[in-house]
């Protein structure tokens, strides 16, 4: 009886916190999720299918966040959000989300890219995506979401960023570049090609008589030497600064990805701004 007694409270607290941790999962076929409050239910739902559209057809996830209760950057927020949650298609987690970050009164936005879509999303392509949201910021935040999809479609029909051309995703998703360009047989052919060309004239000029004197052909008091000097003026150096290709945990730059590693251990590429 005693025992009966003692599981009793153990059975009722595990009945009563399991529907507590069920509701706390996160929907992740929704897609949009607006926290903070600023699009009307009409409006979610026309961009679902937007949003839905999108993953269709590139094969990539796409996810809308908005919030006021953000403690940390915009990056940070938008990295664990996406991590946590498990968004993503395919072995790299291939997708984009896009954060408006209402904390400080302000609208602070962020496109994060994961996987494939920081191949395809280089830096300056974010950025141009994230100027064609600025410019409807007036007409408000369900116009601002669409910007933002239908920029992402324009560039994501374009492929890869040409910036990314020649860089591959490694087994951990990080973007790094392809095998480096065979030196050893470009300069071996070019020596190959040099020698036929030199060995060509060599053999003509063998055909041409050979002048030990210049006397021949010049005309006796046509060329005068005068006395000539240089005087050195001045010199002019200019450096050009050539960044590190490799990546590391607290941020690098492939072709034209800048990507950063969350607190997941994922790499990221992205982007941001306060408009």
């Amino acid at each position: 009886m005693k025992k009966t007694i003692f599981l009793f409270p153990l059975v009722f607290l595990a009945i009563f916190f399991l529907p507590i941790s069920h509701l706390k999962a996160l929907d992740t076929s929704l897609k949009i999720y607006d926290d903070a409050d600023i699009l009307t239910e009409e409006e979610e739902n026309a961009l679902r299918d937007e949003v839905q559209n999108y993953i269709d057809i590139y094969d990539m996830d796409m996810v809308l966040v908005t919030t006021k209760t953000n403690p940390q950057d915009t990056y940070n927020y938008a990295a664990d959000f996406y991590d946590e949650n498990g968004f993503g298609i395919h072995e790299h987690k291939d997708g984009v989300l896009f954060l408006i970050d209402r904390t400080q009164g302000y609208n602070d936005v962020y496109m994060l890219t994961t996987g494939e879509a920081i191949r395809v999303y280089d830096d300056a392509r974010i950025d141009s995506i994230i100027d064609d949201v600025a410019e409807v910021k007036t007409k408000g935040y369900y116009q601002m979401f669409h910007a933002f999809i239908t920029s992402s479609f324009y560039y994501a029909s374009l492929g890869v960023a040409p910036s990314n051309a020649h860089t591959h995703l490694t087994a951990d998703g990080s973007l790094a570049y392809d095998r480096e360009f065979p030196w050893f047989r470009f300069l071996l052919f070019s020596s190959i090609i040099a020698t036929i060309i030199v060995a060509i004239l060599v053999a003509k000029n063998k055909m041409v008589k050979k002048a030990f004197d210049a006397n021949g052909y010049l005309e006796k008091g046509s060329v005068n030497f005068t006395r000539k000097q240089d005087q050195f003026l001045h010199t002019h150096t200019s450096s050009i600064y050539i960044g590190s290709s490799s990546s590391s945990s607290s941020g690098g730059r492939v072709g034209g990805s800048t990507t950063h590693s969350s607190h997941s251990g994922t790499s990221h590429g992205g982007g941001g701004r306060r408009l």
